[in-house]
């Protein structure tokens, strides 16, 4: 077979694998469609799916068919096996003699014929290898069909690094919600116990903590005020008996008012207390609470029984919450503070699309202002809803993998309807906000509608549209055409206005862009 025919052979098969495994939304479902494809497309007595565990360093059979079957979860360490000279190399191996330590698994016998395949995402990270093996007969089978394999290793590598993606983009998404959830909570409380709570139980949802504590100076010693989350039961018990002053202990240690303290093992601390060691306290992450300066209280989280290891994620993420908590302690009763806080919490949310290359810098604070401003102009009813609206309507965003939301060239049909998808996704994330009026969700859900009806996600048409929605996209036109892009200067302003006009009755709401016009 010429090299032509090859290639051709390969890019064909590649197209095969992916249309086979695009569709597939879990990771457990590519592993075991993996192995069952390469069975059936090959002559393979054995056919195994090694998932790489960077955390532990280690290889992990996901799935696999033949004699392992029953070994799904069984794990090489480094150095171990040909999978490892597969992933260190990065390049496929294929042993076409017998050869006792080609074993594909400890205690199974060895194959007659080796073939291992890398599994690399777009990027080159490795993600896993794909083995297989065969007897003595067959031994001959693996050159003809390894360019087949390799391409169904690409598109698993391809596919599992987008789920990898998307897995990642929902939990940002999450801790964005979780983040915004909580600081909106602590504007509205008036209580600070109750906001003390509200900030532990956040922070013991996004951390591996088991559970966590507000302690208050109390006629001179530290005692718990709020507690949540896991911890034995007489736990609390014990600042009673063994009051805790400045000082003395971790919790009264002069250092911690000066930052952050993680203790690995709370019972190797200097000075630690018997009877809180022995009721299993393990791993500690205190911030100290100083509103205005003061000594206030000490923000803690704790684990039992387990250790947690040191992130540095953690700790920024319990100094911010301190932080705002903090904040919420100082002007209780201020609503010009509780303002700031969900401005403050709004203007990170736009930082991270921006970060991710989502718009230009500032776009999200401008098309904002503009579309108060606008909404103003024709006396539009809820100027909030809609300064809401703007600052989330690309969060669905979040959850695109990189290799589509930044891809230099033009997207495919798949890409651009995964794209299309993300006024939805925004909706998802954001409909059971409690604080979000409707006004917000119609910015998000229908932005990209256009007045001809050659919008998306529906496809509305005219006055279908929210007024709302007809308002933003008019100021988010406006902001890309006077905005520098990767791929265009910034427009004049009067060149902008024109083009206004020109959209006006076709993607844009003629009456809107009237309005707007007067504005600039």
């Amino acid at each position: 077979m010429t090299p032509e025919a090859l290639k051709l052979r390969r890019l064909e098969a590649l197209v095969r694998a992916f249309r086979l495994l695009a569709p597939l939304t879990r990771r457990e479902e590519v592993f075991r469609k993996v192995v069952k494809v390469a069975k059936e497309s090959t002559r393979a007595a054995s056919v195994l799916f090694f998932r790489y565990r960077p955390e532990e360093d280690a290889l992990e059979l996901v799935a696999a068919v033949g004699p392992a079957a029953d070994r799904v979860g069984f794990r090489l360490k480094r150095g171990q096996g040909f999978p490892w000279r597969v992933l260190e190399s990065r390049k496929a191996l294929f042993l076409p003699d017998p050869d006792p330590e080609a074993a594909l698994l400890p205690g199974l016998e060895s194959p007659r014929a080796y073939l291992g395949v890398p599994l690399m995402s777009p990027e080159g990270k490795p993600l896993g290898v794909l083995s297989l093996g065969a007897p003595q007969e067959e031994q001959e089978v693996f050159p003809e069909e390894r360019p087949c394999v390799e391409a169904l290793a690409e598109a698993a590598g391809m596919v599992l690094s987008r789920l990898e993606a998307l897995e990642e983009a929902r939990r940002e998404a999450e801790r964005h919600k979780t983040l915004l959830e909580l600081f909106l909570a602590l504007e509205s409380s008036r209580n600070p116990k109750v906001m003390a709570r509200k900030a532990l139980e956040a922070l013991l949802r996004l951390t591996p903590y088991h559970g966590g504590a507000l302690y208050l100076f109390q006629e001179g010693a530290l005692r718990p005020a709020v507690m949540a989350g896991r911890y034995p039961k007489d736990f609390p018990r014990l600042y009673e008996a063994h009051p805790i002053r400045f000082g003395q202990e971790l919790l009264g240690h002069p250092g911690l008012w000066e930052g952050p303290v993680y203790v690995e093992d709370y019972a190797r601390f200097p000075g630690a207390l018997k009877p809180f060691a022995e009721q299993g306290l393990r791993s500690v992450l205190l911030a100290p609470l100083k509103p205005d300066g003061r000594r206030y209280g000490v923000l803690a989280l704790g684990s039992f029984g387990e250790r947690v290891p040191y992130r540095k994620e953690d700790e920024a993420l319990l100094l911010a919450v301190a932080k705002r908590l903090e904040e919420a302690l100082e002007r209780l009763f201020q609503l010009r503070a509780l303002r700031l806080a969900r401005e403050a919490a709004l203007k990170a949310l736009s930082r991270a699309l921006e970060y991710r290359d989502l718009e230009t810098q500032g776009h999200t604070e401008r098309v904002a202002e503009l579309a108060v401003r606008l909404g103003r102009e024709l006396g539009f009813p809820d100027l909030e809803g809609l300064r809401l609206g703007a600052y989330f309507h690309d969060l669905g965003k979040l959850a695109l993998p990189d290799e589509v939301l930044k891809k230099p060239t033009a997207l495919t049909a798949l890409e651009w309807r995964m794209v299309k998808t993300h006024p939805e996704v925004g909706l998802e994330i954001l409909k059971n906000l409690p604080f979000l009026p409707q006004t917000a969700l119609n910015v998000v859900l229908y932005h990209h509608e256009r007045f001809d009806g050659s919008g998306y996600p529906k496809g509305l048409k005219g006055e279908k549209i929210p007024l709302e929605a007809r308002i933003f996209a008019v100021v988010d036109v406006w902001d890309a055409l006077v905005s520098e892009r990767p791929y265009k200067p910034a427009w004049p302003r009067e060149r902008a206005k024109e083009e206004l006009r020109a959209q006006a009755g076709k993607t844009l709401d003629p009456k809107v862009v009237e309005a707007f016009l007067r504005l600039v």
